[in-house]
């Protein structure tokens, strides 16, 4: 018996970040998910970072759904993949740690929250500073590439508080759907 349980957790040791197949899966979809979104919603707001309320609510609501540390960079890695094969930005191949580095960080924050994304306020907070970083690297590359950065022109003051609003937004939707989805989604665990 002890050698079926070492053999078990052998398996379980051999899978990326402890995460099994179907939890890889799931987050490999969110990341397409937040992708598809970004592509799909291009509205002619002219208000930078509105699409944050569509971005980062899927973000948040898949590592509400998939709670293991992972499970946010895997979906990142695939959602810059994905920007990178379709173009999106005019970063060329950094876009790739615009979609990286939010999903990086909400691996860290979730559990800074013991995960519980279904709060409005955790999921208010995920959502502020995963638009936020994403910010901060659209920044970062802008000065790297010496790209012209119209939103600096604009006040990065102004950029910021839309970000935070469209950051809060998404993380609070996405806190209402991980609600209505986690009852449904038992048998995911």
């Amino acid at each position: 018996m002890e050698n079926v349980n070492a053999k078990n957790l052998s398996l379980i040791d051999q899978y990326i970040f402890k995460l099994s197949l179907a939890d890889i899966l799931r987050s490999t979809m969110f990341g397409t998910i937040i992708v598809l979104i970004k592509d799909i919603t291009r509205l002619p707001l002219s208000l930078p970072g509105h699409s944050s309320i569509f971005w980062m609510g899927v973000l948040v609501l898949g590592k509400g759904l998939l709670p293991k540390f992972g499970s946010g960079i895997i979906m990142g890695i695939v959602s810059g993949i994905l920007a990178v094969f379709l173009g999106l930005g005019k970063e060329g191949f950094f876009v790739f740690f615009k979609y990286f580095m939010p999903g990086l960080l909400i691996d860290f924050l979730a559990p800074m929250f013991y995960n519980k994304l279904d709060r409005p306020i955790v999921g208010i907070i995920c959502g502020i500073l995963t638009s936020l970083s994403k910010m901060a690297v659209n920044v970062a590359l802008g000065i790297f590439l010496k790209l012209p950065l119209v939103f600096l022109t604009i006040g990065l003051g102004f950029t910021s508080v839309s970000h935070v609003v469209f950051g809060a937004a998404g993380g609070l939707i996405a806190t209402i759907m991980i609600k209505r989805l986690k009852s449904r989604l038992s048998s995911w665990d």
